[in-house]
């Protein structure tokens, strides 16, 4: 009966303690405490228990001794409580071994207290086996020479009045069984511990296995040794096409990734590979049917148990590089596009403006020579309807440059008042025969040379003065140039165009500059216009370094504006115009050569020559034209660039070369990109566009005719 009492004490304790022990563990574990700490509350119960033992026995010396373990096992627990882990673990081991060692010698080997070392010990050989720790193997080593100096010097049997020999015989089978129960508790703590630190590794094993199948990456790990795949994840299979991972395994990496693979890999055996820096770029693979694959690749090296792997990782990119051929393929295509709608555009300019200035040319000397007064209507309906032709080719040919973001700009130096005054010359007669008040109001420094675009900054004024002009049916049209800031080297110059037409909606306002937007097709059928005209202006304007605005109010007017900042070469103080004002009116016994194959345009060009007193000599191709530059010298050139035998850009070539200070003006219909800059390039000193404006052609006569274009061309 007191058997099975005892069984069912000693099983409901090893219930009890197991429930204990894993509060403990995790307790511990999350607290950081190593079991050996644990020994402080199990020994307190130990000695408690001893005390009592003793005491019944009469061993009073060993009660004492037990008592006063108890004591100190009890203040190392209040150390701990305090975060004094090391006084307190000092203090638990010390107090056992001295208890254990005192005990035996006043109770004696016959009693077994000395059987309390064994659980200790196999608890402790655990963790050393466990974990090696310097510290563990001192407390070992102590509690291994307290055993012997134990088993050395205590007494087999002490001899007491107070008790007789079945007690002691009691009292070592009480120890043996706490003996063999504490060793079960410690057997069985350290088995949980062993499977709950086993489960921690199956579980972080799994989350990692986790993490590396389901990488977007094909990963290997290749050992560096042999240059073997010792292991590869999920996407490796799906990439390249294997069934199992058998197939991938213990093969080589020529084998398996090619030859480049092999020699990147090989790299990392010549250093550290823990510190070498990882290789990263993209490389060529083939799956097991023989498909390409594109990819991402970065290879970084790692130790592990004394050996050298590196982990391979390549991210597919397969179907990124086919988007960037595709891309480049479209890019090509388009480039190629451009190219054919450039020469396009080129070949319509030339076919169309050739025509056009045949008869534009022909139109205005009809209006120079005599005519009866009933065919004035129809020579200025001639005019106006081919000028209206010509600016609607500029415009496409304009925008044209403008998608493609290729317009030019030159930097030339022209007087600023001189070509103002020329352009208000040029509406007058259109704004009085629609009995509009046109202005020019101007504040600025006079005789003023600035450095520019004279040509593009009056084909804005001359968008916006048309326009003025088509929407304003009475009142005034007032075109004002103010000099707003001034220095050294530059100044910025205000324009604006302010009429008294018929406004713009505030709700319209914004889509003014759109290209082809017009207001309405009202407006659209009764004003005309391709709607290019805003949308060439703003972006021209914009090139200069300006913002060109609007302000307007329906039915009463509109003001567009802009400034500009433009350098400063000097001001001329009139010297320079009586200069320029005195060749427009005498050019006579200037040599001019012509060299043009279309008879049309000689033709016209020759008569305004003529007019003007220029002695014209002819040259219907280029080989013409040396003959006749070498026979005789003249004071300038103008070619057409595209003709039989020799082009102009051979002319000009070889003229540059025997007779480099006669200027050459390119008299051309054709438009191309970067046409500016490459005429300036092989040696022509200005270009004249067909169709032309006589007063444009003998401008540029004058400016290359004057000492300051003489200086310019021996500069």
């Amino acid at each position: 009966m007191k058997t099975k009492n005892l069984y069912s004490i000693v099983f409901q304790a090893i219930r009890i303690w197991d429930q204990l022990a894993e509060d403990l563990y995790e307790r511990q574990r999350k607290a950081g405490v190593t079991p050996l700490k644990s020994l402080t509350e199990i020994g307190i119960g130990v000695t408690a228990l001893n005390v009592i033992l003793s005491h019944w026995v009469s061993q009073f010396g060993s009660a004492f001794i037990f008592l006063l373990s108890c004591t100190a096992l009890v203040i190392a627990y209040v150390l701990r409580l305090y975060n004094r882990e090391n006084q307190a673990k000092w203090l638990v081991i010390g107090t056992f071994n001295a208890t254990l060692c005192f005990a035996c010698y006043f109770a004696g080997l016959k009693t077994g207290t000395y059987l309390y070392y064994f659980p200790v010990i196999f608890a402790m050989v655990f963790l050393i086996d466990s974990k090696i720790n310097q510290e563990l193997l001192i407390i070992e080593a102590i509690t291994m020479t307290f055993l012997g100096v134990t088993f050395l010097f205590s007494p087999y049997e002490i001899q007491s009045a107070e008790a007789g020999s079945d007690s002691f015989h009691y009292f070592f089978r009480t120890n043996l069984s706490l003996s063999l129960i504490f060793t079960g508790i410690v057997g069985y703590s350290i088995l949980k511990t062993l499977g709950v630190k086993e489960e921690e590794m199956r579980s972080e094993k799994a989350f990692s296995d986790t993490i590396f199948n389901t990488s977007l990456d094909a990963s290997f790990i290749i050992g560096l040794d042999d240059e073997l795949v010792v292991d590869c994840n999920e996407r490796v299979l799906e990439l390249f096409g294997y069934g199992k991972k058998d197939a991938v395994l213990d093969r080589s990496v020529e084998s398996l990734l090619g030859r480049p693979a092999l020699e990147i890999v090989r790299t990392f055996r010549l250093g550290n590979t823990s510190q070498m820096t990882p290789w990263v770029g993209n490389m060529e693979f083939e799956q097991l049917n023989g498909v390409p694959v594109y990819a991402h690749t970065n290879i970084v090296g790692f130790n592990h148990q004394g050996k050298r792997f590196v982990k391979m990782s390549i991210l597919d990119i397969t179907q990124i590089r086919i988007a960037e051929v595709e891309t480049l393929k479209a890019k090509e295509k388009a480039e190629r596009a451009a190219m054919v709608k450039s020469r396009f555009l080129s070949n319509m300019s030339h076919e169309l403006r050739t025509p056009l200035n045949a008869i534009i040319g022909t139109t205005n000397l009809l209006l120079d020579e005599g005519f009866s007064d009933d065919k004035r209507p129809m020579l200025d309906v001639l005019k106006h309807s081919s000028e209206h032709m010509l600016e609607l080719v500029n415009d496409v040919l304009d925008y044209s440059k403008l998608e493609a973001d290729k317009m030019e700009l030159e930097k030339l130096p022209f007087i600023l008042q001189g070509g103002l005054k020329k352009l208000h010359g040029i509406f007058q007669p259109a704004y009085q025969a629609k009995q509009l008040q046109f202005r020019l109001e101007e504040d600025i420094p006079p005789g003023i040379m600035v450095v520019g675009d004279e040509l593009r900054l009056t084909q804005v004024l001359n968008n916006l003065l048309s326009n003025a002009l088509k929407f304003t049916e009475k009142g005034q049209v007032v075109l004002s140039v103010k000099a707003m800031n001034q220095t050294r080297d530059a100044m910025s110059i205000q324009f604006s165009v302010a009429d008294t037409g018929i406004g713009i909606q505030k709700e319209k306002l914004h889509r003014i500059f759109d290209k082809f937007y017009q207001t309405d097709a009202m407006t659209t059928r009764k004003y005309g216009g391709s709607g290019l005209g805003l949308a060439i202006s703003k972006y021209l304007v914009s090139l200069m370094g300006g913002t060109l605005q609007v302000e307007s109010t329906p039915r009463k007017g509109s003001c567009f504006s802009f400034i500009i900042q433009l350098p400063i070469i000097a001001s001329q103080n009139g010297k320079e115009a009586v200069i320029v004002e005195g060749m427009h009116n005498q050019l006579e016994g200037v040599k001019i050569l012509i060299a043009e194959d279309n008879p049309v345009n000689m033709m016209v060009v020759k008569k305004f020559l003529q007019k003007w007193g220029v002695e014209v000599t002819e040259a219907i191709n280029g080989l013409e034209a040396l003959d006749a530059l070498r026979a005789q010298p003249f004071d300038l050139l103008l070619v057409d660039l595209e003709m039989p035998l020799v082009d102009g850009a051979g002319v000009v070539a070889v003229s540059r070369k025997e007779y480099p200070r006669i200027p050459v003006i390119a008299f051309t219909a054709a438009v191309y990109d970067n046409m500016i800059e490459d005429l300036h390039q092989k040696g022509f000193s200005d270009f004249l566009p067909k169709p032309f404006r006589p007063d444009d052609l003998k401008d540029k006569i004058v400016k290359l005719l004057t000492p300051a274009g003489s200086e310019k061309r021996r500069a």
